[in-house]
């Protein structure tokens, strides 16, 4: 825990919704990783006011995600196979931000993220890649992912390292975009994350996201032999990434935003990190690596936002300068935490790395 921050008190899951909900409505930056995303900037401008109450958030979430929906059944009756699934993928968007605000992974919260699931389903079989779903087992614990195979030529392997408080299915753009410039993505939800914890209830520590993900590193490498394997991750996403990049199968990593250490400098607030310690085996502790030794971390792209107010250049940079080479730190200066408003730019700029353009052509 930060000796900065008091020990947290009880806090109902009302209280925590409610605050959550608030906070939504009070702060604009909160709806950055949501719009960057997929949701729709002008449904939020128009939505919020509808959005104040729980059943407000999630009946004007749904509502929106139905429209989705029908419009993806219109559009597979008229052939158009590739705009149905992106508007199936958009309904599980908005299914999936239902089922976030609650902060426990109670019956309700299950509901919501079992609706995202059947949509994401839909899109998956009328898409033109093969994708397909998978449960595999490390150390008895249960991981929900997904493979999606490209339908055309090959140009290796992107493993999706996804921060905490998130979904596998929230990160589908990047899914399509890797997928697009020729890359199979593998995208599973680690311990604390969508389908492992939501229907399997396995929290996150280090000990079970060290297994998950040396585990996923040698399925890929199992399953698809001979293809370069590159990791992409951000926020704590891209901590693991790094940690993982010194499995000896991994080829390339690029981390977005990446903490090097679980202990904030910057006081959050206290229903955010209870929503958090919700998801980890124990709060006090988290499931972050820690980075003394990095030496044997190479072959990496990190890319920072100069107004991240959650991660400390100077600590990143520090810890940048003892990786061994090639290497090289991108900032853009006008970003914040992710680099939200630049992730496209930067899928593709690690999407040309990962095909062996030069890493200071990029």
């Amino acid at each position: 825990m930060n000796k900065s921050q008091k020990p947290l008190k009880k806090m109902s899951t009302e209280v925590i919704i409610e605050k959550t909900i608030f906070a939504s409505v009070m702060n604009n930056g909160f709806w950055n990783r949501w719009i960057a995303h997929g949701i729709d900037e002008d449904f939020i401008k128009e939505s919020k006011p509808k959005m104040i109450s729980l059943d407000g958030w999630t009946g004007t979430l749904a509502n929106k995600a139905q429209e989705y929906s029908n419009r993806a059944k219109s559009l597979v009756e008229s052939n158009d196979f590739l705009q149905a699934e992106q508007n199936y993928r958009k309904a599980g968007l908005y299914y999936n931000l239902a089922s976030w605000v609650y902060p426990e992974p109670n019956g309700a919260r299950a509901k919501w993220y079992k609706q995202c699931l059947e949509q994401f389903d839909l899109a998956d079989h009328v898409s033109e890649d093969k994708i397909t779903r998978h449960t595999l087992t490390f150390n008895d614990k249960q991981y929900g992912g997904r493979v999606r195979i490209p339908n055309g030529s090959i140009a290796g392997v992107v493993i999706l390292v996804i921060p905490g408080d998130s979904t596998k299915e929230e990160f589908c753009t990047y899914e399509q975009d890797f997928a697009r410039e020729g890359f199979i993505v593998i995208n599973f939800d680690g311990t604390g994350q969508g389908e492992t914890f939501l229907l399997h209830g396995h929290k996150a520590d280090f000990e079970s996201w060290d297994q998950f993900t040396k585990g996923l590193i040698e399925f890929t490498a199992t399953n698809f032999p001979n293809l370069s394997i590159n990791l992409f991750g951000t926020s704590s996403g891209g901590a693991w990434a790094m940690e993982a990049s010194k499995h000896p199968l991994v080829s390339k990593i690029v981390t977005v935003s990446p903490p090097t250490k679980y202990v904030s400098t910057i006081k959050l607030p206290d229903y955010f990190r209870v929503r958090m310690g919700n998801v980890l085996v124990d709060s006090d502790i988290g499931h972050m690596p820690s980075f003394d030794n990095v030496s044997e971390i190479d072959n990496i792209l990190v890319f920072h936002g100069g107004k991240d107010l959650l991660i400390d250049g100077d600590e990143l940079m520090e810890v940048y300068n003892r990786f061994g080479q090639e290497k090289r730190f991108i900032t853009y200066e006008d970003e914040g935490h992710c680099c939200d408003f630049k992730l496209g730019e930067i899928r593709s700029r690690s999407a040309e790395w990962f095909r062996g353009v030069n890493i200071n052509e990029i």
